[in-house]
């Protein structure tokens, strides 16, 4: 498959020979590097900084903590999500309640009740924009964003078809959702 080396942005690379639907981006060897696949077009997502890392993987373990004693499962990135027939993202994290468990042998997953993503330096925009209104789209009741830079998290409720204002934690703030009864994310622990 041809690649364009000038890409978007220098922490892109984007196919240009082909236009994929989302089982065909999911029939791809499970390799490095991972893509995403947005209108039908592969766009590879880049290493993440150290505070990304943390903050995503420490918000995967309160959750999955949690998860253990309450039914749901919670996956770090690298399963997909189906958007639509030509758009598919691989958050930071998924999680799925215990009456929607996902095909342990799938490669993507249709609508999972919280989405978390960590924004980074290249994909901040996105995040805020075009995977608001893309999630919102899939029926994701529950969007998370981290921002690591101001230390703060949004998180977004689905009401019918787009989400609401979302409510803004600060960097010291505890998140409990009434959606995920009981769980406790310190957001203290997420930052470097």
């Amino acid at each position: 498959m041809k690649r364009d080396t000038g890409a978007k942005s220098h922490n892109e690379i984007v196919s240009l020979d082909a236009f994929l639907t989302v089982e065909q981006w999911t029939a791809m060897a499970d390799t490095k590097p991972r893509y995403e696949l947005i209108a039908g077009r592969l766009v590879q997502k880049m290493t993440t900084n150290t505070a990304h890392a943390r903050a995503a993987g420490r918000f995967f373990r309160a959750c999955d903590e949690w998860a253990d004693t309450n039914g749901w499962i919670f996956l770090t990135e690298g399963t997909g999500i189906r958007i639509d027939e030509h758009n598919g993202y691989v958050p930071d994290v998924i999680g799925f309640p215990p009456d929607a468990v996902p095909d342990p042998k799938a490669n993507y997953n249709e609508r999972p009740s919280i989405v978390v993503e960590v924004l980074s330096k290249s994909t901040s925009k996105k995040d805020r924009t075009d995977k608001l209104r893309d999630y919102a789209k899939a029926g994701v009741p529950l969007y998370v964003i981290i921002n690591t830079a101001t230390r703060t998290v949004q998180v977004y409720r689905l009401q019918g078809d787009t989400y609401g204002a979302p409510a803004v934690l600060q960097e010291n703030d505890t998140w409990q959702s009434d959606e995920l009864s009981g769980l406790r994310v310190e957001l203290a622990r997420l930052w470097i």
